[in-house]
């Protein structure tokens, strides 16, 4: 399995609640139910955007089916440049059901940022120091599916995007 990086513009460039919809339409189409779901948690993730733990550590999604994908907001002065060079991705990758996607929380918002996504399958929270390969773990503790994992566990992907973000 590869990883995919986008990212995303976010405080000034956007409100951190236009910058959850952008997120959203990245990920789905109009229409589509998992959209509705995404837009369930609009608050929550805006908060968490407002945070900017989303610039410490990635928004994950684990699609059913397709690549794993890391969303980063940036911030500050680069939100502006950042607006500019957002790219779509490929497809749809919330259109088959069973994703999940994990945020990233700091250690003092993560017990209740978890009991408020438990009202919401398929999200799930983690601390950000733990890094973006923790979802599984974090899924299985706040009762989302566990994420899946490479089927060849000897298969190197290296994600040159991903290596030259600073």
């Amino acid at each position: 399995m590869s990883v995919v990086a986008r990212r995303v513009a976010a405080v000034p460039a956007r409100s951190a609640t236009d910058t959850w919809r952008a997120i959203t339409a990245l990920l789905t189409a109009d229409g589509d139910p998992a959209r509705s779901r995404l837009e369930a948690v609009t608050n929550l993730a805006a908060m968490l955007i407002t945070e900017e733990y989303t610039t410490l550590a990635p928004i994950v999604i684990l699609p059913a089916v397709g690549d794993r994908i890391r969303i980063y907001t940036v911030h500050g002065e680069a939100a502006a440049d950042a607006m500019h060079e957002e790219q779509p991705l490929a497809s749809w990758p919330l259109q088959a059901s069973g994703w999940t996607i994990s945020f990233p929380c700091e250690e003092l918002d993560l017990a209740d940022t978890t009991e408020a996504l438990r009202a919401h399958p398929g999200f799930t929270a983690r601390d950000l120091r733990a890094g973006a390969d923790s979802t599984a773990e974090s899924a299985v503790e706040s009762g989302g599916a566990p994420a899946r994992t490479a089927d060849r566990r000897d298969a190197l992907v290296v994600d040159l995007e991903e290596l030259r973000r600073s």
